[in-house]
């Protein structure tokens, strides 16, 4: 377990400072968002999901899975990482499990959220919300659970556009109340519920798709430590890469990319490798 790194990411959440996360899906992109200056990187279910599986974020993806994915890039991270937990994988029994792999792993920071997983039989519109109760002593097993009192357990709720401010605020409070390390509200759409939201907790606050049009010098005022405007990154890599098949395919050739081959091959090792081979091959 990475004690630096976890060391790192709770000095982050209590700077004062607000910071962008960036999305991690492999050891590349840790290597590349390490050299573009990022703190601190969220390895996501549902990226993971589609990278893994290509499948939709819909409890598909395994926690062995998961935890593979985490072992090969936090290996070669040097910022610390966010994972996405969803539930827990299940019950509160499970969460127990999902907290030890993950941890293992090398994840700093776990989130874990209030969503009923997998859909219930008849559910194809709004989610449904475990009970606080129920939520609350799940983040409650997940504290007790951690291996490295370093590790952040991150509690996480969408219920804002559902149950509205006062069903969040309560869950936030009830969470922070039983140990969370950083609470992590999903949705908000306002600026005077972030306020609220900021105001009511002693805890650091991530916010996770951010629509609000607040800086992050604005938003480090309000007491926000995270702010996660969602996963485009990772969305535009993809279009580049079906953009450069589509041309190659029609015309015969990639198109106008601008690629810089010699920074691949330094994120890749590749003068540790040729070393290797001139001293030893």
């Amino acid at each position: 377990m990475k004690s630096d790194a976890n060391a790192k990411l709770s000095e982050l959440l209590y700077d004062k400072n607000c910071y962008n996360v960036a999305t991690i899906f492999n050891p590349l992109s840790v290597r590349i968002a390490e050299q573009v200056g990022f703190n601190v990187g969220i390895i996501p279910g549902k990226i993971i999901s589609l990278d893994y599986l290509a499948e939709p974020d819909l409890m598909l993806l395994s926690l062995t899975e998961l935890t593979e994915t985490v072992r090969r890039i936090a290996k070669y991270a040097k910022i610390p990482l966010i994972v996405d937990g969803d539930n827990g994988y299940g019950n509160a029994i499970n969460v127990c499990r999902a907290i030890e792999s993950l941890e293992d792993a090398g994840a700093s920071g776990i989130s874990l959220e209030d969503t009923v997983l997998p859909i219930k039989y008849g559910k194809t519109k709004n989610p449904d919300f475990l009970s606080i109760k129920e939520a609350t002593l799940k983040i409650k097993l997940a504290v007790d659970s951690k291996l490295n009192d370093s590790t952040s357990i991150i509690a996480r709720t969408g219920a804002y556009p559902y149950h509205g401010i006062s069903d969040v605020l309560q869950r936030g409070k009830s969470y922070e109340s039983v140990g969370a390390d950083a609470l992590f509200y999903v949705n908000i759409n306002s600026e005077n519920d972030i306020e609220k939201i900021a105001k009511s907790h002693k805890v650091p606050i991530i916010l996770g798709n951010n629509s609000t049009q607040l800086s992050l010098k604005e938003l480090s005022e309000m007491g926000v430590s995270i702010s996660l405007p969602g996963h485009n990154a990772y969305y535009i890599a993809m279009e580049a890469y079906r953009s450069s098949l589509d041309n190659l395919h029609k015309t015969g050739k990639y198109g106008d990319f601008n690629i810089d081959i010699d920074y691949i091959n330094r994120l890749s090792n590749e003068e540790k490798y040729s070393k290797i081979i001139k001293k030893y091959m």
